[in-house]
């Protein structure tokens, strides 16, 4: 029986959705629409990849700012430097010649104190020669004499000028410390100069290639974007194209109709009436807003009274199929007995599967899958078989 109502449900009118060329088409649209989702869900993907490049390239730069900053502070500490160093040197050479200036002022003066001892010497050698190979208090006394004659004076100058220098060294001294204090430190500066530029090369490596990734996602977005549009645009076409074959094939069948009534040969059928008066409305608190038979429609049009409501099955059955059509979203059939149907169109992707048994009330699933049917509005249908025939029947007699 089971095959039976399938064949039928394949020769049934357009509303059944069935029509080899309209599945084709059916299919068509939704293997664009899903590839119109994948393209601009990859595009809000590389959208936040870009804006994530965008954080990671702002957050660089103010880094490269600060190293900046602390390059040029350790620019003029070692200048600074420099210049104490290049004033300490010069201090350390006018030192050095001023030692040299006293040094050669003590040679003078040393070279013309002995020239005078020696003087003193020939005069008197011969005269206080006895004496000095003695060794007495005379010979002391003589000696102090001549230190006297030498003159106080000069003593007292090479004493202070020996003074001096060994003052002036010692300053030397610490000059030249000080300027390899200055200079250790100088150099610390330009390792640590060395060190910020090395990292500043790095991060504008990082900063360049941060900036090619943002522009490529840039490019790529453009492109998944136009993809998405050609997609939509292909999915208007392909709804278009369905739309003229479901009207073709309606008309074809109401031509059929007529012709069959004009010849006298509409086919008469018994409607189930074990089910009259037992099903229950599709739509909680939902309201008929086109009957069936309206615009020669074979549905009846429910409105509920909010978006996204629920949907529950009319009777005890078993789901008979479950399909997806991009312009009419996700369609339930259920089975209810063996020449009784009903039909559900515009759910979300329903709660119950194909072979899944189910009782009166249960919900089965949720209005809004539709691309062009409001999410308040379902188009239900009751479908009842005779013979060779699947006819939709006017839902209100079955409440």
């Amino acid at each position: 029986m089971k095959r039976v109502l399938l064949l039928l449900l394949l020769l049934a009118a357009p509303v059944a959705f069935a029509q080899t060329s309209i599945d084709e088409l059916n299919q068509a649209i939704k293997q664009a629409d899903e590839l119109r989702q994948q393209r601009l869900e990859a595009a809000r993907q590389a959208e936040a990849r870009i804006k994530q490049l965008g954080a990671e390239v702002q957050r660089k730069l103010r880094e490269l700012d600060a190293i900046g900053r602390d390059i040029a502070k350790l620019e003029n500490e070692k200048r600074d430097l420099t210049k104490s160093i290049e004033g300490l040197q010069k201090q350390i050479a006018e030192t050095e010649e001023e030692i040299a200036q006293l040094e050669s002022r003590l040679d003078r003066l040393k070279t013309r104190m002995t020239r005078l001892v020696e003087k003193l010497y020939r005069e008197r050698a011969g005269r206080y020669l006895p004496l000095l190979r003695a060794e007495s208090f005379t010979d002391l006394l003589m000696r102090a004499g001549w230190v006297q004659y030498l003159g106080a004076s000069d003593v007292k100058l090479v004493e202070t000028l020996t003074a001096l220098v060994d003052e002036l060294r010692t300053a030397r001294e610490r000059l030249v410390r000080l300027v390899e204090e200055l200079s250790r430190k100088k150099a610390e500066r330009e390792e640590r100069i060395a060190a910020l530029e090395k990292k500043k090369a790095q991060y504008q490596r990082v900063l360049a290639e941060l900036k090619k990734q943002k522009a490529s996602e840039e490019v790529r977005v453009v492109e998944l974007n136009k993809a998405a549009e050609q997609l939509e645009r292909q999915m208007q076409d392909l709804a278009a194209k369905l739309e003229a074959e479901k009207k073709r094939l309606e008309e074809e069948r109401r031509r059929r109709e007529a012709e069959a009534r004009a010849a006298g040969r509409m086919p008469t059928f018994d409607v189930p009436r074990e089910l009259i008066g037992r099903l229950l409305f599709p739509v909680p608190g939902g309201r008929i807003v086109a009957p069936f038979g309206a615009d020669n429609n074979t549905w009846q049009v429910i409105v509920a009274g909010q978006d996204y409501a629920p949907v529950r099955a009319a009777a005890n059955g078993q789901v008979y199929t479950v399909a997806y059509y991009a312009n009419y979203g996700w369609t339930v059939i259920i089975l209810h007995s063996d020449n009784l149907l009903t039909r559900y169109v515009n759910l979300q992707e329903p709660l119950v599967r194909t072979g899944d048994v189910v009782e009166q009330g249960q919900i089965i699933g949720y209005l809004g899958g539709s691309a062009m049917i409001p999410p308040n509005e379902m188009w239900f249908s009751v479908l009842i078989s005779q013979g060779k025939r699947l006819v939709s029947v006017d839902p209100s007699n079955y409440y």
